[in-house]
């Protein structure tokens, strides 16, 4: 017979801790089953605006802050959060972009300022300057970087990306450097292909995230990398990491009530199935 305790307003069934132990990982069991989905966690095409998203322009109308065209993340060209002061003038501008690693709904179209252009400048003087991506990881994991890019020969030679949990201390990701070959920065889109970093754990979950990218090896005034079609994808963080109830917490029996509730209808959906015929015949 199911015990009751009395309190004030109303009776309720005692439960055991084993009992909302068992509850617990079989809750957790159920939950940990659930698959996890990969997302486009920031991304930019430079062109797309009806999401709030920043269009390259040509200079001196270049901006110098791009609010992601899908998904939420801002990239930082002027002098915030930790990024350099490129010049308008001759340090920015929009080119002509590309299809390559277009994400989904990303505009193709490649004339017109469609790509992010980076600059060397009067004297170089670019060379070692910054841009900061800022975003959010919150519930997501393994964040991978995906982008097309294409160099002139006088151009950026590396691209250094560093991860920074703070704004403050970067770890490194990765470096992209100049070649002729695919995976590296060649003189077009096509050639180069899709560029970036596998996925990688050390912004797992942080809500104020920051990528640096450090241009440098440009030996002309001139000289300039084109970069179009950014996407910082993710994968949605596991419901069982998020905390789980207590045993013989009221919400931790409610959940297994719903539970058991749910796996009975399933049972009887099988064995007395609505329009009669027997499932197992």
């Amino acid at each position: 017979m199911q015990k009751y305790t009395t309190t004030k307003n109303a009776l309720r069934p005692s439960v055991s801790r084993a009992h909302g132990v068992h509850l617990k990982h079989l809750l957790l069991a159920v939950i940990g089953s659930l698959p996890a989905h990969s997302a486009l966690v920031a991304g930019w095409d430079f062109q797309t605006t009806t999401t709030g998203g920043t269009a390259a322009a040509a200079q001196p109308n270049s901006p110098r802050v791009y609010s992601a065209n899908f998904g939420y993340g801002t990239i930082y060209l002027d002098g915030s959060n930790g990024s350099s002061e490129w010049l308008t003038s001759n340090e920015i501008s929009g080119f002509g972009g590309t299809s390559v690693n277009a994400g989904e709904g990303f505009s193709t179209a490649t004339t017109g300022p469609s790509a992010l252009v980076l600059i060397a400048g009067a004297s170089t003087a670019a060379n070692g300057n910054q841009a900061v991506f800022r975003f959010s990881m919150s519930g997501y994991e393994g964040l991978s970087i995906s982008l097309a890019a294409q160099r002139t020969s006088t151009g950026f030679a590396t691209q250094l990306w560093e991860y920074s949990l703070d704004g403050n201390i970067y770890e490194l990701i990765g470096t992209l450097s100049a070649g002729s070959t695919a995976g590296s920065i060649t003189s077009s889109y096509a050639g180069s292909g899709e560029l970036g970093f596998a996925a990688f754990d050390g912004l797992n979950d942080v809500e104020n995230a920051y990528v640096r990218v450090t241009f440098d090896g440009a030996t002309g005034s001139t000289g300039n990398n084109r970069i179009d079609n950014i996407q910082l994808n993710a994968t949605e963080m596991p419901v069982m990491a998020m905390s789980v109830p207590e045993p013989g917490c009221p919400m931790l029996i409610g959940a297994g009530a719903a539970l058991a509730l749910s796996m009975r209808s399933r049972r009887s959906s099988l064995f007395f199935p609505k329009n009669g015929f027997d499932p197992v015949s």
